[in-house]
């Protein structure tokens, strides 16, 4: 499975969040608010206006990997679970002029790197106003391609 940020790459839909706890789920044909295997809502793709990613954000590059580490070696300290899940974040999803708020589960301890968010944020935007693209969702992996180009050029225009 291919990753970045919030997004994963999951048989024919690009979740995002942590694909065993809470998540959307974006399909050709709809949007999933998903909790684990069990759905807790479909949006269909018409009527929806956005959906917002409220989930922490570094601007350190690597966040996962260091809360890796450090949960790591502290648990190997102790000699056990220390039981430290990520906090959830949530998304907002708006269809037909109303809004619905749900948690969305992070993959690792700490924020995304900023650029992420931002990445996946356009390119969900962009599946919102052109329909046409959305079949691309079958094959998620590209589309984490190009919200990683997306991230990196508000990377290039936050230090320019």
């Amino acid at each position: 499975m291919k990753r970045y940020g919030p997004l994963i790459a999951v048989p024919e839909a690009l979740a995002i969040g942590d694909p065993g706890r809470h998540h959307l789920r974006l399909t050709p044909d709809a949007v999933i608010l998903r909790e684990g295997i069990e759905n807790r809502g479909i949006v269909a793709w018409e009527g929806l206006q956005a959906i917002a990613l409220d989930v922490p954000t570094t601007r350190f590059r690597l966040p996962g990997l260091v809360g890796t580490i450090l949960l790591g070696a502290l648990t190997a300290l102790t000699l056990t679970d220390l039981g430290i899940d990520p906090d959830d974040g949530a998304v907002e999803v708006r269809a037909h002029g109303e809004s619905t708020r749900s948690p969305l589960s992070r993959h690792h301890v700490g924020g995304y790197w900023e650029p992420t968010v931002t990445g996946a944020q356009r390119l969900i935007q962009y599946l919102i106003e052109n329909p046409e693209q959305r079949s691309l969702l079958a094959r998620p992996e590209a589309l984490i391609d190009v919200a990683a180009r997306l991230a990196t050029q508000e990377e290039r225009s936050l230090d320019g």
